[in-house]
Parts: structure tokens; C-alpha cells; sequence
């Protein structure tokens, strides 16, 4: 159910534009992952090399030294990754209402009958 969001000029802007091929490829990997992980924007190091093909511990440079990535215990945050994307907890409150919202429905729906 989550998703990630992406602005329109992610490409463009000076950070990511300067990139080379294999760092852009890693980074959005990265992205992916932690919203698919619900993550809130943290990949574990042990997962990093996993996320690309092309994978070289030269790429995790090029992001940290380009402002993108920041080192943490046992992996790196993505600068600025919940400024655009939803928390865990959002997604843990918006199931929780989905599902409350669904059992009303269907208890509606049997004693309707």
C-alpha cells in the first residue's frame, strides 16, 4: 500500500544531476526500498549492496559526498526522505481506520439484510 513520492524536478535538481548513472540508480533503488520497507527513509548496510546490479561501495561515496545520504548505526538515512514521504506511523493509522471503516461497512451490510 505505501507509495513514494517524488517531485518532478528530482532529476534536475543540482544534488541528484550531478550524479553519476550507477549512484542515480542506487539512490532511487534506496528510495524504493525504504518505502516499500516503511523504512522512514533508513536502509540498512547489510541491504545496500543488494539493491543494484551494478553495485560498488564507491556509489555510497558519491551520495554521502553529494549531501544525499547520511551515515547512521548500521546503515544510512536519505537526507530529507520524510519530507516528502509519510511516516510508518501514518501508514500503521491509515490501516487501522481502513480497517475499522471496512468491519462498519460489513456489519452494516449483514444486519441491512
Amino acid at each position: 500500500m505505501p507509495y513514494l513520492n517524488i517531485d518532478d524536478g528530482f532529476a534536475d535538481h543540482p544534488k541528484v544531476d550531478d550524479l553519476s548513472d550507477g549512484a542515480f540508480r542506487l539512490h532511487v533503488a534506496a528510495l524504493c526500498a525504504c518505502a516499500k520497507g516503511q523504512t522512514d527513509g533508513f536502509i540498512r548496510s547489510h541491504k545496500v549492496p543488494r539493491l543494484t546490479h551494478s553495485y560498488r561501495p564507491t556509489l555510497v561515496v558519491e551520495l554521502v559526498e553529494a549531501g544525499l545520504w547520511h551515515e547512521a548505526d548500521d546503515g544510512w538515512d536519505i537526507h530529507d526522505f520524510l519530507d516528502w514521504n509519510k511516516p510508518k506511523s501514518w501508514w500503521d493509522e491509515k490501516r487501522a481506520r481502513d480497517a475499522e471503516r471496512k468491519a462498519k461497512w460489513r456489519e452494516k451490510k449483514v444486519t441491512d439484510r
